[in-house]
């Protein structure tokens, strides 16, 4: 009984002092792991999501990160190129919600892209500024093939309240880490699904303040 009476006053404290607010929106720019043939890739991640409660929210995320590989994976060369790109839409509830700190639970599903390119061969990419009349020229390796599969990702999110950047609205900034299990789904012609679900974990700066 003591520990339900507990656990019911730190969620009511919670809410009394709650850091996330409805109409809220976060926004965070990090780096994350991601699994990557049973190695972990560095890449970098970006998300952003809007309060429709005060624990609630739901947003986008996107990530990109790259890994460079000394086999062929079926084609004819020795060195190798992996581009890996996410798009998912995030769904969080805030289980503790306090001034300086918030726990959220969390499950996110998307794609996942991979690139697959030759890194012994290149070919020229042009881009064109028409307001400047600047042109550029930079040699990309060769794509070999593009795989996609679906992604099903739970996970658990921390922020820690470090700054308040506007008094007037409550927009603060925040350390924040995440912990996921990433879900891999389908079938490609240079890898397969378990090659990409394992653990992810990342870590990042959020600001987060109100859109009213």
């Amino acid at each position: 009984m003591r520990t339900i009476l507990f656990f019911l006053t730190l969620l009511f404290s919670a809410t009394l002092n709650a850091q996330s607010q409805q109409n809220d929106l976060a926004v965070t720019l990090g780096v994350t792991t991601m699994p990557n043939f049973g190695r972990q890739s560095i890449g970098f991640d970006l998300s952003a999501r809007y309060y429709f409660t005060d624990a609630f929210s739901a947003g986008g995320n996107f990530f990109v990160a790259s890994s460079k590989f000394n086999r062929g994976f079926g084609y004819d060369t020795d060195r190798t190129l992996i581009n890996m790109y996410g798009i998912s839409i995030p769904l969080q509830y805030d289980i503790v919600n306090t001034e300086k700190f918030v726990l959220g639970l969390g499950f996110s599903s998307g794609f996942l892209i991979n690139v697959l390119r030759n890194r012994n061969e290149t070919t020229e990419e042009d881009y064109w500024d028409s307001d400047t009349g600047i042109g550029t020229t930079w040699n990309v390796p060769v794509k070999l093939k593009t795989n996609t599969y679906f992604v099903m990702t739970p996970f658990a999110e921390m922020s820690y309240k470090t700054l308040t950047l506007d008094e007037d609205d409550g927009t603060a900034l925040f350390v924040t880490a995440k912990l996921g299990y990433q879900n891999i789904f389908g079938n490609g012609s240079y890898s397969k699904a378990k090659d990409f679900s394992d653990y992810i974990v990342s870590f990042g700066i959020t600001i987060k303040g109100t859109t009213d």
